[in-house]
């Protein structure tokens, strides 16, 4: 877990709270900081405030980052058509609605 507490400084007030930790160089989007917010992983001066809350100069922030869960994907056999092939590169026609990138559903 990554604990992480700002103080805001007055080049920030009446910042939204969800754009301000957008903003911190934390590797969060905004949707991310929304879900953490909902989830009640970020606080304001140790309380939970919403997404809205126009923070102010002095104001404490706590961010809560769990790190990720482990995920485990599994090659699957599929067959391919192959249009090209040599020592470099591989030509495939890809079936509509093959997924090329796995995404995790949340």
């Amino acid at each position: 877990m990554i604990e992480k507490i700002i103080e805001v400084t007055e080049n920030d007030t009446n910042t939204r709270l969800d754009t301000y930790v957008s903003s911190l160089n934390l590797a969060l989007s905004r949707s991310m900081v929304k879900k953490l917010i909902t989830n009640g992983k970020i606080f304001v001066n140790e309380k939970i405030v919403k997404e809205s809350y126009k923070i102010k100069n002095g104001d404490k922030v706590k961010v809560i980052i769990e790190p990720p869960k482990e995920t485990k994907l599994e090659a699957q056999e599929i067959p391919l058509d192959i249009i090209y092939e040599d020592n470099d590169i591989i030509v495939i026609n890809k079936e509509k609605g093959m997924v090329v990138h796995p995404r995790k559903w949340q």
